[in-house]
């Protein structure tokens, strides 16, 4: 994934850091370094909101109440239309 621009720091590093850059569990030299790239790098970051998205979806599902079928079903159906939307 690119944009087919050069960046200071490569989309492969930036899409390896996506996680623990969401979790904020990245040191301070990365996080500026993927703060940068986001903000130049369009198709990173729509990976990157894709993933805020997906988090945040997973965890309004999973707040420890037991869940119906077809509340999974409708999940999974959500998360297939952003991976195939994504992929598009």
């Amino acid at each position: 994934m690119s944009c087919g621009k050069p960046h200071e720091t490569p989309c492969t590093e930036v899409i390896s850091l996506t996680y623990v850059y969401i979790d904020g569990e990245i040191d301070e030299v990365h996080h500026l370094e993927v703060t940068r790239h986001l903000a130049e790098c369009p198709p990173c970051s729509d990976l990157y909101a894709a993933e805020v998205l997906i988090k945040s979806m997973v965890k309004r599902s999973c707040s420890g109440a037991q869940i119906t079928d077809d509340r999974r079903a409708r999940i999974v159906a959500e998360l297939h239309q952003i991976s195939v939307t994504y992929r598009d």
